[in-house]
């Protein structure tokens, strides 16, 4: 008797266990989870993966604590990563369903995983090529350079080095920098850092003599003395970053990032529309300092749709890391575009041309 009844609770349990995991997730990664609101509403659960910093983690945290999302039936599960190699990572091994990635990072992942890759961009998100210039605190970077260069521009040629992250898009923006100023490439000394913290140690401890800066990071460049010597549009240098995901995941799941797309262009205007209320909270949730949020903020400029000008820019990227030996095999980067879900989410907005990729 001890036994039959031993094993009528532990068929009970597994009864109960099959009925609680057919509630959620269906075990497919590419059929997400539903859950309820607290009024009863079913919803959606999209998992995206965040990049440290990056305009679609403060919209997606500002649209979440306005309830944004759960208008448009999504309920929002985020995880925040260091670099868009995580994100990127997080996705493809199905522990995300989307994220960033910038413009360098996305042609070096295609680049170097074409035979086995199923990503794919599905909207872009943000360019720091149209500058807020009526905004006070804009400041859109540049090339900064230790003060004893900043009135002999030449004395760069050979010297102490460029700070540079190896296989990120800083590799291109010195390359761009430092053709600018006349220089060659290939003589050029590098600094190799891996973080922010290391690079301004590298500046404090006078270990280099340039370097490309953006964003809020301008101001302890020049807490340190460097001195600015070419703005980001002077050099011609434009900072993108584009959403991606897996085919199959797009495919299935069209209207669901097509109304993600569509929360998260209402979060950014609400942003825009609440800057200093927005700030506090960013500061309170992230710790960044609310002037250092609003400076960052201000340069960019987001715009949800797969346009030319994007594809392009990614083009232009492109060709240059596989004339650099960043991966063995010419490829077009627009086979990777997925256009269905923005295209229903903004259809204006789509304008890639999609005419050499072969059907």
């Amino acid at each position: 008797m001890k036994i039959k009844n031993i094993l009528s609770v532990l068929t009970a349990a597994a009864l109960s266990l099959s009925l609680l995991a057919a509630c959620g997730n269906s075990g497919d990664k590419n059929t997400p989870a539903t859950v309820k609101s607290d009024d009863g509403k079913e919803l959606q659960v999209l998992r995206v993966a965040n990049m440290t910093g990056q305009p679609d983690q403060y919209a997606d945290y500002i649209g979440t604590e306005q309830g944004i999302f759960e208008k448009y039936g999504i309920s929002l599960e985020t995880s925040e990563f260091v670099a868009g190699i995580n994100t990127v990572d997080a996705i493809v091994n199905g522990t995300a369903d989307t994220g960033l990635l910038a413009d360098f990072a996305a042609v070096n992942r295609f680049g170097n995983t074409l035979a086995d890759t199923n990503l794919v961009i599905c909207s872009d998100l943000s360019t720091g090529a149209e500058q807020k210039s009526d905004s006070e605190l804009t400041d859109d970077g540049g090339i900064y350079v230790a003060p004893q260069y900043a009135d002999d521009i030449s004395a760069l040629d050979g010297s102490e080095g460029w700070i540079t992250n190896i296989g990120t898009v800083s590799e291109y923006y010195n390359w761009q920098a430092q053709t600018y100023l006349g220089l060659d490439p290939s003589k050029q000394k590098i600094v190799q850092t891996d973080s922010v913290s290391t690079q301004l140690a590298v500046v404090h401890n006078s270990e280099a003599s340039a370097a490309v800066v953006t964003g809020s990071l301008s101001d302890k460049y020049k807490e340190e003395g460097w001195v600015k010597i070419a703005s980001t549009d002077e050099i011609g240098i434009n900072i993108s970053a584009y959403l991606i995901t897996t085919r199959e995941f797009a495919e299935n799941n069209t209207d669901l990032l097509a109304d993600y797309f569509k929360a998260l262009d209402e979060s950014v205007k609400y942003i825009n529309e609440n800057l200093d209320d927005s700030a506090k909270k960013i500061s309170e949730k992230f710790g960044i300092e609310e002037e250092d949020f609003k400076l960052n903020w201000s340069q960019y400029s987001i715009k949800y749709g797969l346009s030319e000008e994007g594809a392009a820019h990614l083009d232009e990227i492109n060709n240059w890391a596989f004339e650099n030996g960043k991966y063995p095999e010419a490829y077009n980067i627009r086979q990777f575009y997925y256009t269905k879900a923005v295209e229903k989410a903004f259809p204006d907005n789509v304008t890639v041309d999609l005419s050499s990729v072969e059907k």
